[in-house]
């Protein structure tokens, strides 16, 4: 099977394949001895060879956030067989209030993630004036008590909180932890965040607790051994990754006195010379993706042979080879029997039997055929419209016999336009998983879209634009369909021009997009240069504003389901609104409170300068605060102002930054 495809290629630092346990030597509530293996390519091979004092070990987070140790002995070439590095490690529990390996020893077993491989780059370093110069244009977030240093290192002083472990955590939770793919964010859950006055570490002893940063293409490297704590090996916090008011350190006591409000030193590096040839971005077909041009002209063939067997649904899939006339060499199928059906059309459509178990038609689709046309290697597919079911099967059968492996549609639904299901989100990642490529020709942008995965949710971007998806934080911006005043359309975009100030120039904005706020929103942004995009939904009282960089699209069916989209999202932006803003806002909301998105400043902003708009809201959220209805955290994080710099204040306060 093509292994899984993430976005760790947009992150710029040399790093290795996430290690896995090949082999356990030994076993016990006291310590878990074993090897694990890491793929590395070629480029952090030659810095194995050659720098290798310069590679270190960076440990999985949620391992580390459950009290455990994994110790790494330094790293050589003499280990390496062909592209493969095997490593011993042993893992110890060093947080005696969390509960130790005795419930993780059976999922520390072959194939289980432990950490990666991360290449330290010296060239890479930076100054102490690189540093200042750093957080003074907006290109990195420290926590506001960070020191620097003359020598370039960073001093970081966490959160006055600690986190204590839930105890109904069972054996089978921490296998979900350790194990799933969202472990991380359902650790979250069951690490309960205690406020104390002073953080405080006895001999021997450790705690968790965290720090705000955000960081876009610097990674910060925390150094161990500091007589004011030592932090586990969870060492590298890397660009995409390290965006939030919750980025935990874990931190012991190795010392014969207790500590009092650690300090942890860290370094920051820049991005690395190298970091375009070593981006690990799935390798490209030969001479491809086909363009949008290509595609539409490709898409005059992609007919159904004449005359067609079934009356109903024609769905035609072609088969082409990788090749740079390969589209001119497609092979085309189409959807029905062998022979013409004689059912007639209105009989299928009315009791929903086109290819059904119902129907009465001896058929087969069209990509049932496609093996017989298959070229030798892997192949591209197009098809008419977005795979159903039956089609999916076929699909992913030939993918995992690695015969096909990007595929192009045109329409993502004949019923429903250019909308998806819920199934159809679920088959895009799918496929992502099986490693396919899937591209849109899109007819809502006038573009090629290719589709990728972020946070879990899988989003149509623009090529051209796929790494400053990856890379930038993004916000959400809510608000009403109708068109702003001309005042309200200045106040947007000074707003923008606020977050850009702040938060510098590697963001972006989701709307949902509509007319009104959105659209505006959206020309905004793209007016600026930041990221534009839109979750479209299938409703008729709005039009769709289509000029973005990336986009989602949702039939009326999946209206609830389309809000996670959001979630990619950092920080919620409500402008003046209406009924689905005031709906957006309540999901918003319960998400903070269920620990589905951090509590991160919520924003009410009066686009239209008026004072009220948003002023019962808070009145009633204080209303049901009083009554115990909601936590008392909620008046805390809301923010309701018509002025942007109110706004930047709020983020640089509440989020504790420099």
């Amino acid at each position: 099977m093509t292994p899984r495809r993430d976005d760790r290629s947009f992150r710029g630092l040399l790093q290795s394949d996430d290690g896995v346990i090949a082999r356990v030597l030994s076993s016990s509530d006291d310590s878990i001895v074993f090897e694990a293996r890491f793929g590395l390519s070629p480029n952090l091979i030659e810095r194995l060879k050659s720098q290798p004092e310069h590679i270190l070990f960076s440990e999985r987070s949620r391992i580390a956030r459950l009290g455990v140790q994994i110790t790494c002995p330094p790293v050589s070439a003499d280990q390496l067989e062909g592209h493969l590095l095997t490593v011993p490690l042993t893992a110890t529990a060093v947080i005696s209030a969390y509960p130790g390996l005795a419930p993780l020893r059976a999922f520390f077993d072959v194939g289980l993630p432990v950490g990666r491989l991360v290449f330290c780059d010296p060239e890479a370093l930076l100054t102490a004036d690189e540093v200042l110069a750093a957080i003074e244009n907006s290109a990195l977030k420290l926590p506001a008590s960070t020191a620097i240093s003359s020598d370039g290192q960073i001093v970081i002083t966490p959160h006055k909180v600690v986190y204590d472990l839930s105890e109904d955590l069972d054996e089978n939770t921490f296998g979900r932890i350790l194990l799933r793919g969202d472990g991380r964010e359902l650790l979250n859950r069951y690490q309960i965040e205690r406020a104390v006055p002073a953080v405080r570490i006895d001999p021997g002893e450790g705690v968790i607790t965290t720090c705000s940063m955000y960081l876009n293409e610097h990674y910060v490297v925390l150094q161990s051994g500091s007589a004011l704590g030592r932090n586990l090996p969870a060492t590298v916090l890397d660009p995409i990754k390290t965006r939030g008011i919750r980025i935990y350190l874990e931190i012991v006591n190795g010392s014969g006195q207790p500590i009092v409000n650690p300090l942890i030193a860290a370094r920051v590096y820049g991005m690395p010379q190298y970091r375009q040839a070593d981006r690990r971005r799935p390798a490209a077909t030969p001479n491809g993706p086909f363009d949008y041009h290509q595609m539409r002209a490709f898409e005059n063939k992609l007919v159904c042979p004449e005359p067609p067997t079934c009356p109903s649904l024609e769905k035609p899939a072609a088969i082409f080879p990788h090749a740079p006339g390969g589209l001119n060499e497609a092979a085309v199928f189409a959807n029905g029997p062998d022979d013409v059906c004689e059912v007639p059309a209105a009989d299928c459509l009315a009791a929903r039997r086109i290819f059904s178990p119902r129907s009465k038609c001896a058929h087969r689709y069209a990509t049932a055929h496609l093996e017989q046309a298959l070229p030798d290697g892997r192949a591209g597919l197009a098809l008419k419209y977005f795979p159903n079911l039956m089609e999916h099967r076929d699909i992913i059968n030939l993918a995992c016999e690695g015969r096909v492996d990007t595929l192009y549609f045109f329409e993502p639904s004949w019923e429903h336009g250019p909308f998806l299901s819920q199934q159809d989100h679920h088959r895009l990642q799918e496929y992502d998983t099986f490693g396919m490529r899937v591209y849109w020709v899109c007819g809502l942008t006038d573009q090629l879209m290719a589709h990728t995965m972020r946070d879990g949710k899988g989003y149509f971007v623009h090529p051209d634009r796929l790494a400053d998806f990856h890379k930038s934080m993004l916000f959400a911006f809510y608000g009403s369909n109708r068109e702003l005043s001309e005042e309200g359309v200045r106040r947007l975009g000074a707003l923008m021009d606020a977050l850009i100030g702040f938060w510098g120039a590697n963001i972006g904005i989701v709307t949902g997009g509509g007319s009104g706020v959105m659209e505006r929103a959206n020309a905004l942004a793209r007016d600026r240069g930041i990221l534009s995009g839109a979750n479209f939904l299938d409703i008729t009282d709005q039009s769709m504003t289509t000029d973005v960089d990336f986009c989602q699209v949702f039939q009326s069916t999946c209206r609830h389901s389309r809000q996670k989209w959001f979630e990619i999202a950092s920080f919620p932006i409500f402008n003046v609104g209406g009924l689905g803003s005031l709906e957006e806002l309540g999901i918003t909301l319960c998400n903070m409170k269920l620990s589905i998105m951090e509590q991160v400043p919520l924003i009410l902003f009066d686009t239209e300068g008026d004072a009220n708009f948003w002023a019962e809201m808070k009145a009633q959220l204080a209303t049901m605060v009083r009554f115990g209805r909601a936590p008392a955290w909620v008046l805390d994080n809301v923010v309701l102002t018509a002025d942007p710099e109110e706004i930047v204040a709020a983020y640089r306060q509440r989020l504790q930054l420099f």
